[in-house]
């Protein structure tokens, strides 16, 4: 299971062991985790299934692990603010070139994606760029087994406020990169428009999770420590009548990152929306988690001392669009000024595009990648070295739910298929352990992958209707066990919740 625990430093907000523990997903040229994700997504879904002999046991350890591969650089994705890592670069990270070529190293840090949270006891301090700075490299000295230097080198590509972030890890991790790669720069210190925009989500927020935990402050003590914040995370509230997002929060997102002219796609708001929901306003800690991993890091963002830029030495390149940006001017030219030691210094512009190029301009921005990283003396992968899915489906429910996410959207429900059926949403016998809902569309599976078996019926418990309904037994071929194992429409799937604790 692709989850690393960073080791205890009260200076870094890490109070107890285990309290941070950050989601990763890596793809190597013999085992392309993302291409496979994408070209057998179907396959993915269906290994999701209870049924599915695709499932591994959980008394069996994973089989064929993906280890990094020496032979290969390591090209290290990190996510802009509110995006998992999968969704934000789905199209680099699957994309045939750079999987051929690199260990694609992709990670969620606190706050993103599948990463287990735990929100920061309020007289712990404040979690900014310095100490998400300092997770990274935590994190890759860690995965490198405490190596400080890796043979075939190491790249970054970061998006939007994770490029300050890189810039730090560069200053500090003295030529432990080859190149860092900046896209949807954003300035330093924020602008006053945009600290007045966030100030208005923050209210908005703030009302949503007033409306939904009124009187619970009076019930529970107002401190508490960092592994009460934790266990009290993974309790989720019913929600009658269903409760939702602001649409003014999503729709401020959309804006910044799409600008006025494109929308961002459906599933990829959709995730935004259920994320922002279940962690800002659903759990009981939603406002400090909000405190700590959004609004803090853009309201006490400040800039890198100069004498700390210099140390940077390697090759800086920024891609910037050009149309619609979050300040009346393009910035990129700015941002790569700040690396006056840097060994080379590049900036592309996409024009016509919005500032979110990984998304709304993925093959292009693929493009400038694969013509800016290196690719000479990168050994070929012979047919016989690539793995299989073997190694796709030993990850969790959770980590492949999230690649299907991504890369077959329409098999999977949106919000708009949630009611006030909380059957998905129950506890164990020992207690309030957390769980949360897998709903795939089963009927959106190609005709090309499905059989008939006939003969059989099954009940399916369908989370829009909460009834029971006999269903013709269609099923992926790859999932055959027997003649009576079938489902169609949204079947859910009940697993416990990991990224929040």
């Amino acid at each position: 299971m692709p989850f690393l625990a960073l080791p205890v430093n009260p200076s870094l907000l890490r109070f107890h062991p285990d309290s941070v523990i950050l989601h990763y997903l890596l793809s190597t040229p013999s085992h392309p985790t993302f291409v496979h994700a994408r070209t057998s997504s179907t396959l993915l879904a269906s290994s999701l299934l209870p049924t599915s002999p695709l499932t591994p046991t959980s008394h069996r350890p994973p089989q064929n692990a993906v280890q990094l591969d020496p032979r290969y650089p390591i090209l290290l994705f990190l996510p802009s603010e509110c995006f998992s890592v999968a969704h934000l670069f789905a199209s680099q990270l699957a994309d045939p070139t750079l999987s051929s070529r690199f260990n694609l190293l992709a990670l969620d840090p606190r706050g993103h994606g599948l990463t287990k949270d735990v929100p920061i006891p309020a007289e712990g301090g404040k979690y900014d760029l310095d100490i998400k700075a300092a997770d990274c490299l935590d994190f890759l000295r860690l995965l490198l087994g405490g190596k400080e230097h890796w043979e075939r080198g190491i790249h970054v590509v970061a998006c939007s406020m994770s490029g300050l972030v890189a810039a730090r890890m560069a200053a500090v991790w003295k030529g432990g990169f080859e190149s860092v790669v900046i896209t949807s720069p954003i300035l330093e210190a924020e602008s006053g428009f945009m600290i007045e925009s966030f100030q208005g989500i923050k209210e908005l927020l703030e009302e949503s999770w007033q409306s939904v935990h009124r009187g619970e402050s009076e019930q529970q003590p107002g401190s508490r420590t960092g592994e009460q914040l934790g266990t009290q995370l993974g309790q989720r509230r019913p929600s009658h009548p269903p409760i939702k997002l602001p649409g003014e929060v999503v729709q401020g997102f959309t804006y910044r990152w799409a600008g006025s002219l494109e929308s961002i796609p459906q599933h990829i708001s959709s995730y935004l929306s259920r994320t922002w929901l279940d962690r800002l306003v659903l759990h009981p800690q939603g406002l400090e988690a909000a405190r700590d991993w959004w609004f803090d890091l853009y309201w006490l963002r400040s800039a890198i001392p100069a004498k700390v830029l210099e140390k940077v030495r390697c090759r800086v390149l920024v891609v910037e669009g050009d149309t619609d940006l979050p300040y009346e001017r393009k910035v990129g030219e700015e941002v790569a000024g700040l690396f006056v030691g840097a060994k080379e210094r590049k900036v592309v512009t996409v024009e016509k595009a919005p500032i979110l190029l990984s998304v709304m301009r993925g093959e292009e921005l693929t493009r400038i990648l694969c013509d800016f990283l290196p690719h000479e003396g990168v050994p070929a992968v012979e047919e016989n070295e690539r793995g299989g899915m073997e190694a796709l489906c030993n990850l969790e429910p959770e980590e492949r739910f999230e690649l299907v996410k991504v890369y077959a959207p329409d098999l999977v429900a949106d919000l708009d298929d949630d009611d006030d059926d909380d059957d998905t949403e129950e506890s164990n016998d020992e207690g309030d352990v957390p769980t949360s809902p897998i709903k795939l569309r089963l009927h959106n599976l190609p005709s090309g992958t499905m059989f008939s078996a006939g003969g059989g019926l099954t009940t399916t418990r369908t989370k829009r209707t909460g009834s029971a309904s006999s269903t013709g037994d269609r099923y992926p071929l790859s999932m055959r066990r027997s003649p009576s194992e079938g489902a169609e429409g949204v079947l859910v799937r009940t697993l416990q919740e990991t990224n929040l604790r």
